[in-house]
């Protein structure tokens, strides 16, 4: 294995013999999430730490932010530097003025209800002048081509572009290292291309990145190294140019994302015999499990973000609901699941008027935020619950819910709370209980945005099977690995509206990339 680059001016984060165990409310320690780990990553360096679904990349953040142990009960062992300086020893308050972090879910970083307020809050913590503040507002906004979220309710923006947001509030203020964690989780590709500039443009000015990822691309040639977590520990630490000559079977069975894009797998693709290189109307009304007209919604007294939305999701399908964000794709499905009601337009199911009111337990929504609708105590309980609907409460619902939690790989994690979970766990959660309440419609909204390759085929799977069971599926997605590996269509929502609507096909994922935003 090629050696790590070595610092150039010394580490700006060192992890050493680094172990940590969380603990409930009562003080009990869950099993180690870190065990022993060591890692330099020097100044000036982007580093990227992938791996599975809850194997130590979230904690590893979170101790280089000082939210473990600060935040986070629990036991820890080791040292961890940041700059040269212990993070024990600088705390909360001094770690917040060196290391910028983003976190998966942005609301849980926001203090203001205005998008400018918000990217100005850190550097008024800071004690910056007034005139200073306003210069690196707008500076940020335009480093990353969000100059037109400025003064905007941050309630009215979708979920990528509240992540925007966030990750320019960390700009504006300038630290000398940032940590992100999965911050392209709700990005559409023009997006990750817009942040990936930035991290380039980081990195020139001698600023040091550590990227906690899953989708991995858009790091090429900017990273300068490729750590891989397995069950709490350092599996390996690549050079990025050995990382590039691995096999992407190889990266598959290790469970991690395509390096290059092109390698993502198109084995698979469906194909219905229809001419994939004509884009074919959305379907008519009475062949559709789901279908809607003229849907105009929006928030408060702003203006429509669906303006006069048409479409249709047949049974026995998967659809991918592409397009960018703030096309209106969160909005559509919260009207569609009875979450937000429309000002203007009709819902049907199976041909007949269903009104807001009575979509709930017909059309169930998987959240891109699923910790929002988790509500047990332990992953087993919710899941137990969710089956209790279908088949009421008894034997018959946990035998349910214990075999939901095998098949999404979820088991060992069956006592824990579910906001304990990391956010790949939390999201498969989310769309086994989904699955296991029997909808005839499921809606998720980024189900893939926290999985790993492994999980995110699991979920592939597992939306399949329930699509050969008679259900409707439509998924809001940017992922192009997942549309290969599950999905049937794809619909694209630009303007508020769904503009076309097309089968997948082999012969037509070069289009599909090029909606996505690839290839151009």
């Amino acid at each position: 294995m090629t050696a790590p680059q070595a610092p150039r001016d010394g580490a700006a984060v060192e992890f050493h013999g680094v172990a940590f165990s969380y603990a409930d409310a009562e003080g009990n320690l869950f099993e180690p999430v870190l065990k022993g780990v060591s890692l330099s990553v020097a100044r000036g360096q982007c580093v990227v730490v992938t791996g599975c679904s809850g194997c130590g990349k979230t904690t590893l953040m979170r101790l280089v932010n000082g939210l473990v142990p600060q935040a986070y009960d629990g036991e820890l062992s080791g040292t961890v530097c940041v700059l040269g300086q212990d993070a024990a020893d600088l705390g909360i308050e001094g770690l917040s003025l060196r290391v910028g972090s983003v976190f998966q879910n942005p609301r849980s970083q926001f203090f203001n209800l205005d998008t400018t307020s918000e990217i100005a809050f850190g550097c008024e913590n800071a004690g910056l002048p007034h005139d200073e503040i306003r210069l690196r507002v707008r500076s940020a906004a335009a480093d990353l081509g969000i100059s037109h979220l400025l003064d905007r309710d941050i309630r009215e923006l979708s979920g990528g572009q509240r992540q925007m947001v966030a990750i320019a509030s960390v700009h504006a203020l300038g630290p000398e290292v940032f940590a992100l964690d999965e911050p392209t989780a709700a990005l559409d590709v023009a997006s990750m291309r817009t942040l990936a500039h930035l991290v380039r443009r980081l990195k020139e000015l001698g600023r040091t990145v550590i990227v906690s990822e899953h989708r991995l691309w858009w790091l090429r040639g900017i990273a300068d190294r490729v750590v891989h977590m397995e069950d709490g520990r350092i599996a390996h630490d690549w050079a990025a140019a050995e990382f590039e000559r691995l096999p992407v079977r190889e990266l598959h069975r290790m469970g991690l994302r395509a390096w290059r894009i092109e390698d993502a797998c198109a084995e698979g693709a469906p194909t219905d015999g229809q001419d994939p290189s004509l884009p074919c109307p959305v379907r008519a009304v009475s062949a559709a499990a789901l279908s809607f007209s003229n849907l105009r919604a929006g928030y408060r007294r702003g203006d429509d973000v669906l303006r006069g939305a048409a479409g249709a999701f047949a049974s026995r399908r998967i659809a991918a609901l592409v397009g960018g964000n703030g096309a209106g794709k969160s909005t559509l499905a919260r009207c569609l699941a009875g979450l937000h009601r429309e000002r203007a337009g009709q819902v049907a199911l199976e041909g007949r008027s269903a009104p807001c009111r009575k979509r709930a337990g017909q059309v169930f929504l998987v959240m891109q935020e699923p910790g929002y609708q988790l509500f047990a105590h332990t992953a087993a309980c919710e899941l137990e619950a969710a089956a209790a609907r279908r088949l009421g409460r008894g034997e018959a619902a946990r035998a349910a819910a214990g075999e939901a939690l095998d098949r999404f790989g979820l088991a060992h994690l069956a006592e824990r709370h579910p906001l304990s979970l990391s956010g790949g766990e939390r999201q498969r959660l989310a769309i086994a209980a989904g699955v296991l309440q029997g909808a005839r419609v499921l809606v998720l909204d980024e189900p893939t945005s926290g999985l790993d390759f492994g999980n995110m085929q699991a979920v592939a799977r597992e939306l399949s099977r329930v699509r050969d069971d008679g259900t409707c599926v439509a998924v809001i997605t940017h992922d192009y690995e997942f549309i290969v590996a599950a999905c049937d269509e794809v619909a694209v929502m630009a303007g508020g509206r769904v503009s076309v609507q097309e089968p997948l096909a082999r012969a037509n994922l070069p289009a599909v990339r090029r909606t996505l935003g690839f290839d151009g």
